[in-house]
């Protein structure tokens, strides 16, 4: 349970629901999904995206020049389904640019990715788009997320109810333990996002991502519905520290350019707001090392 309050918005005025009811014509949510060879898990993915019970959404899926079974898997789901807009890459664009990509095609109201391992309650983008069509000061809602085998740690995934008045008590908030970014897939709205995932990629650039948005607004984890994650992800693949490192800080400070991103997110913060970032942040970048060190070693021992 959040012990915080629940004031005005901060990232802009509040956005009129619409009833769940509205046209197929005019959708209300855009799901966008950047995959690259998810051909094992794609199918089982969009079935559970296509048997959603709230039906008022496209789908945008970004094909990033897969050289397995996905483009087979995608024209069939578009042939059968008119709300998936299929777009094949003509090479590979890379996984942020491609995240990019299907974000800049979406014109709804509301907007969630979706990862092409990742399956969801049918009831998921119901429960959400209800609740932030009812409660116009949250700028993302998502229902409990875990791994593929794990558990609905809000600790562990990170995706713990931020809804305090204060932008850097969230940002603070957000912060305390080393966890995934499970709030990531939430469903978000669209006018209060950045337009990019990050203007350059870095380790840490997804979390980035969520504290701006953190800095304009409210993050909900409702109790009901979930995502199970699945457990191929680019971040527990033995080259995801080594991407990218591009220079020698990066094997001292692995998340420098996240800790540079916070920093600059903190101003106008109280002396005590600053203290406890810069203290998350050291903790952080400890966790990170280890971590990183531990892939290393995998990485050498394969």
């Amino acid at each position: 349970m959040s012990r915080c309050a629940l004031p005005l918005p901060l990232w802009a005025g509040p956005i009129t629901g619409v009833d769940m009811s509205v046209s197929l014509d005019q959708p209300l949510v855009t799901i966008g999904m950047p995959v690259r060879n998810g051909g094992k898990t794609l199918r089982r993915v969009l079935d559970s995206l296509v048997s959603q019970t709230y039906r008022n959404f496209k789908m945008v899926i970004s094909d990033n020049a897969s050289t397995d079974e996905t483009q087979g898997i995608c024209q069939e789901f578009a042939q059968r389904d008119s709300r998936i807009i299929y777009i094949r890459q003509p090479q590979n664009v890379g996984l942020e640019r491609n995240f990019d990509f299907v974000l800049s095609r979406a014109d709804t109201e509301f907007f969630v990715w979706a990862a092409a391992d990742d399956i969801r309650s049918s009831d998921f983008l119901e429960l959400n788009v209800k609740f932030l069509q009812d409660n116009p000061e949250f700028i993302g809602s998502t229902s409990p997320v875990r791994f593929e085998g794990g558990d609905f740690d809000p600790a562990v995934m990170g995706d713990h109810t931020l809804d305090c008045p204060d932008a850097f008590d969230r940002i603070v908030g957000f912060f305390g333990v080393w966890h995934a970014n499970g709030r990531m897939f939430s469903v978000m709205r669209r006018g209060a996002m950045p337009a990019t995932l990050s203007e350059t990629t870095y380790l840490g650039a997804d979390w980035s991502f969520i504290l701006r948005l953190l800095a304009r607004g409210k993050f909900k984890r409702l109790n009901d519905g979930f995502i199970i994650l699945g457990r191929n992800g680019a971040s527990n693949r033995n080259d995801y520290f080594s991407k990218y490192r591009s220079r020698a800080v990066s094997w001292i400070i692995p998340v420098y350019d996240l800790s540079i991103d916070v920093l600059r997110l903190s101003r106008g913060a109280s002396l005590s707001q600053k203290l406890k970032l810069i203290s998350h942040l050291c903790s952080l970048n400890a966790s990170a090392f280890k971590v990183q060190l531990k892939h290393a070693l995998k990485k050498s021992a394969a």
